[in-house]
């Protein structure tokens, strides 16, 4: 089996934990919430998105906050990304970047969830 040149470690890789702002109903989300899923599924297009999704509770209900796991050339890129989440730039939610270094794991399947394919890498 050959090896490939590692995208992993050309690029930074940021964990997006991000919640409500202080008085946000899930009611002014859910207005949103179709363009929000639509900037995800762009960035998973993109080869920016690595994994996201809701946080859950102790009961596996959604809690209101979430996690995006990005791939991005620095900081500040992952900052422009996520400030144009629907959510951020409406002032919906607000969230906090932590640089994260991936040391485990291995990938040979790209899949991708919103239009269903995979592809072998």
């Amino acid at each position: 089996m050959g090896h490939l040149v590692c995208f992993w470690c050309r690029v930074s890789t940021l964990v997006c934990f991000t919640e409500p702002g202080d008085g946000v109903t899930a009611d002014a989300l859910r207005t949103h919430l179709e363009e929000h899923k639509q900037w995800l599924a762009a960035l998973e297009r993109d080869g920016r998105l690595f994994a996201g999704g809701p946080l859950l509770d102790e009961n596996y209900r959604g809690s209101g906050s979430g996690m995006v796991i990005l791939r991005a050339a620095s900081e500040r890129e992952a900052r422009d990304i996520v400030d144009r989440d629907p959510f951020h730039a409406r002032g919906l939610r607000t969230y906090r970047l932590w640089p994260w270094q991936l040391n485990e794991g291995s990938f040979e399947v790209t899949v991708t969830l919103s239009d269903g394919t995979a592809t072998l890498t």
